[in-house]
């Protein structure tokens, strides 16, 4: 699918400790790119960068603001962006909104992108000071090579 470079987006993403799911929406809420993420360094940079070439300004979220997405977390403010937390809760009444198969990572993954554009009033996850990003990213399980 060819997708001219869109001004602004949405990236939702369902944290979870062997994989992400995310998926990414447009003004309108129309899926532009929804993938399985494995939890390692170089999974989750990879869908970065796919994520940030799909736009100017992407607005990011994440269903889980503990150890989970550390990784995750970690290489976003690495690559200067931050992202809010949509709690779990609302994810669930929302997705009583949505048509589609119950629970699944890909849908919930499109609900916590499509929460996040309809409301703005979210808590920005902080940004770690660089020195614990890097020791995030060196010290996570999944990106250690013993």
């Amino acid at each position: 699918m060819d997708i001219s470079r869109q001004g602004r987006l949405w990236a939702g993403i369902d944290a979870g400790k062997g994989h992400h799911w995310g998926a990414v929406v447009d003004e309108t809420g129309a899926t532009l790119w929804s993938k399985k993420i494995d939890n390692d360094e170089s999974a989750i940079l990879t869908a970065i960068g796919e994520i940030l070439d799909l736009a100017d300004e992407v607005h990011w979220a994440v269903d889980i603001s503990g150890t989970t997405p550390t990784l995750l977390l970690a290489l976003l403010a690495a690559h200067g962006q931050q992202a809010v937390y949509v709690p779990g809760r609302t994810v669930n009444r929302m997705s009583g909104a949505y048509r589609g198969e119950a629970k699944t990572d890909a849908r919930d993954a499109y609900i916590i992108a499509e929460t996040a554009r309809q409301r703005g009033d979210f808590t920005t996850i902080g940004v770690l000071p660089r020195p614990l990003v890097w020791w995030a990213a060196l010290s996570h399980p999944a990106t250690s090579t013993g």
